[in-house]
């Protein structure tokens, strides 16, 4: 292995230069070798009883050195940019790293999706039967993420969330998000101006949000809340003090088969699930509101319905009539302990 000092110190004032040129304020270091490199290494490795750092991590070791004298900007894993070090062509380059936002979104008005939702048809292109959107519904995500596409000039965005709400069931919660914006050129976001732009929308707005590093992706995705809902359900009699009885002390396990609307795209289990609390809010002629506080993937509609006895117990069976939820709202999600955890 030869790393020729010339290039090496040429490569090094370039890589300086650019990232003085940066409006970024950190920045983390990285390194291709030549392939000759790593096998000269492995048979190095043979010899060797125990093994030694790589030669890749002495370089990468010696280059963050050498960037940091004298720099204002931190190096760090989680940076703003990326400064490849390649010495196949003894020539550098950056890369602006995506950017993470987190937040609370609440979702104001129904037929929403969460995600984008092309046209199965078209694919996107637009077609008689998306009426030439190239998308069965708006999203949370695009009604989010093109104003920061455009405040950032980045490629794309995608966002992650932690569970979602069916298209027409109203968020007032804030469910908690990462949005992941991809090949941003302005790293200077202002995220009060974006926040600003989307809730000036009226269909979704957002709240505290904070850049986060890349860990939050899995943090927040992977993350389930015991959650609040407000449902208004229709019988199909009139609701008697009995039924209001009954459904206060409505509490307790649950068995959950995977509903009928969704077994095409999950696996078709039986589920325990935990109603925490129930409480009737109001009730009139033959419609009830309720709340009801529950176990994350607890099936609120089926909760309701019985989904043809694949809940049990359900409002139905406990009544003893049909019931349907005519409305849905998503009141309170218990996620507190991740703004314990944000940057």
């Amino acid at each position: 292995m030869l790393i020729e000092g010339e290039k090496l110190d040429k490569m090094l004032l370039d890589a300086k230069t650019v990232l003085e040129q940066s409006n970024c304020k950190t920045f983390s270091v990285s390194s291709v070798i030549p392939k000759e490199w790593l096998v000269d290494e492995e048979k190095e490795f043979d010899k060797m009883i125990t093994k030694s750092r790589t030669v890749k991590a002495k370089i990468n070791h010696m280059l963050i050195k050498e960037m940091t004298k004298g720099q204002t900007k931190k190096c760090t894993i989680d940076a703003d940019v990326k400064i490849i070090f390649d010495f196949n062509t003894h020539k550098i380059s950056i890369s602006n790293e995506p950017i993470f936002i987190f937040g609370r979104y609440n979702k104001l008005e129904k037929e929403i999706s969460q995600s984008r939702w092309l046209c199965k048809k078209c694919e996107g292109e637009g077609c008689f039967k998306c009426y030439y959107k190239g998308k069965n519904y708006t999203s949370v995500e695009e009604l989010i993420g093109e104003h920061f596409k455009e405040l950032a000039q980045s490629s794309n965005y995608c966002m992650h969330a932690s569970g979602r709400e069916d298209v027409d069931v109203i968020n007032t919660a804030g469910r908690p998000f990462v949005l992941e914006i991809m090949n941003p050129k302005n790293l200077l976001l202002d995220l009060n101006e974006g926040a600003n732009l989307i809730n000036a929308q009226k269909e979704v707005s957002v709240s505290n949000l904070k850049k986060v590093p890349r860990s939050f992706v899995e943090l927040v995705s992977n993350s389930h809340f015991d959650k609040e809902y407000i449902a208004e359900v229709e019988l199909d009699r009139n609701v008697t003090k009995e039924d209001v009885d009954i459904l206060s002390n409505f509490k307790g396990v649950i068995d959950q088969q995977t509903p009928n609307r969704v077994a095409h795209r999950r696996s078709d289990l039986l589920r325990k699930r935990i109603i925490k609390d129930l409480s009737v809010v109001s009730h009139e002629a033959n419609k009830v509101k309720i709340k009801i506080f529950c176990e994350p993937g607890t099936y609120i509609k089926e909760l309701i319905s019985s989904d043809k006895g694949r809940t049990n117990p359900s409002i139905s069976s406990l009544l003893k009539c049909e019931a349907k939820c005519i409305d849905l709202i998503v009141s309170k999600i218990n996620d507190g302990f991740l703004d314990l955890v944000v940057c």
